[in-house]
């Protein structure tokens, strides 16, 4: 759906509730829509009036500075709100490299250009490289993933939300890449429960279901496309407020850096062969950062092999993250006296911010949950090592948004002891 529906939509959308059309003064929209899902869903962002930013692919070590008024920099900062890896390559263009983007999410290109991911602006295909195109206000910004041949589809409407069980329509069309429009038959919608197929008129006609939905409209060789709808019960519209149609990116100021705009790659070298892995880059309130050996290497590796791989793995990653740190990355700086470490628990390998002499016994994203079952975890390990005869009392610790349960001990009697309270 384009940037002038939505905004249509959401404005008569705040006009029937009695809501202020706010959020939607935004500079231009921007969607990424891979293989097969939407990456990243319409949203707006708004353009700095000057500045640059400099990016860093963190699977390649390569770098760029673009223009903040440019495609890429609006790609780059739109899906590091959606915490998205991206991957580019530099092409010599006159005097300047120019970005290539290689990667979003996980769709990456292959070595045979077979798929790539195509940059439209306005319905149009850039003819330029992204650094080259300039966004400006109200642009609709495109990226698709494919072989470049598929045209971009549209659905338009409907206007307003409505009563439940009431039919509405809604047209989808067609752009080629010279942004000329045209009417799409036979093309499948589907809206909740509802599938439908589309007329020779580009037309088809759903019934509005409860809340939001989306609309979400398919082609044959097409870039799929959708629109929100939402009915209400009789006599309550309300319940289709609070949701805006165009989701709007945090302001940037007019000079950013971009010190990251993918995880990590992590390298071992085991007997000869050499080893990577994409791991995600740790940040407050997520997951924390774990290595399977079961996910190391193929078949012919040897257990011990794949636990050698997994600690290399982790030791590369925490050297890439206090790198990082000292180089003023405050994304991955880890609290005050730590240092990323990467430590054993049980058959997982976890990358974690630790002080010096501290021993990690578990690690969990940080929430009040997790905070009640480390306190648990750290009482219950505190009595195991006094059965052991072991002078040795566990303390929990809320870093880095991870709740994590620490000792401080030297003698490696802890360990076995721990394992033989657990058998």
């Amino acid at each position: 759906m384009t940037y002038f529906h939505r905004s249509a939509w959401a404005i008569a959308c705040a006009a029937f509730l009695a809501i202020p059309a706010t959020g939607l003064a935004a500079s231009a929209t921007i969607r990424v829509e891979g293989a097969g899902s939407t990456l990243l869903s319409e949203r707006a962002a708004n353009i700095p009036v000057a500045g640059s930013a400099t990016l860093v692919d963190s699977f390649t070590g390569v770098s760029n500075t673009v223009s903040n008024q440019s495609a890429t920099s609006l790609l780059v900062r739109a899906v590091r709100d959606a915490s998205l890896p991206v991957g580019f390559d530099l092409f010599p263009l006159g005097q300047v490299q120019s970005t290539f983007i290689t990667r979003i999410g996980a769709d990456a290109m292959p070595p045979d250009y077979s798929v790539w991911w195509k940059l439209k602006v306005n319905h149009a295909a850039a003819q330029v490289g992204t650094d080259d195109v300039t966004v400006h206000e109200g642009d609709e910004v495109l990226w698709t993933f494919g072989t470049g041949l598929e045209d971009e589809l549209a659905v338009d409407g409907p206007p307003a939300p409505q009563q439940v069980g009431t039919p509405f329509t809604i047209q989808v069309a067609r752009y080629d890449d010279a942004a000329v429009r045209s009417v799409t038959a036979g093309a499948t919608v589907t809206y909740g429960t509802q599938q439908a197929t589309t007329g020779t008129d580009g037309t088809a006609t759903l019934i509005t279901e409860p809340g939001w939905g989306d609309v979400v409209v398919r082609g044959t060789n097409a870039v799929r496309d959708e629109a929100r709808a939402c009915g209400f019960e009789a006599g309550n519209p309300e319940q289709c407020g609070g949701e805006t149609m165009v989701r709007t990116l945090a302001d940037v100021a007019p000079n950013t850096d971009i010190a990251s705009i993918g995880p990590l790659r992590a390298s071992a070298a085991v007997g000869g062969r050499v080893f990577d892995i994409d791991l995600p880059v740790p940040v407050r309130g997520r997951s924390p950062v774990t290595i399977s050996p079961r996910n190391v290497g193929d078949g012919s590796l040897s257990t011990a092999d794949r636990r050698t791989v997994a600690g290399k793995l982790a030791s590369s990653m925490a050297w890439q993250l206090n790198h990082r740190s000292d180089q003023g990355d405050q994304t991955v700086a880890p609290p005050q006296g730590t240092r990323w470490q990467a430590a054993w628990l049980g058959r997982l390998t976890t990358v974690a911010p630790l002080a010096s002499g501290e021993v990690l016994v578990s690690m969990r994203a940080g929430s009040r949950t997790a905070a009640g079952a480390s306190a648990r975890t750290a009482t219950g390990a505190t009595e195991r090592f006094a059965a052991c005869g072991l002078d040795i009392r566990a303390k929990v610790a809320q870093r880095f948004g991870y709740s994590m349960v620490l000792i401080m001990s030297p003698a490696p009697a802890w360990r076995y002891c721990l394992a033989r309270e657990r058998n």
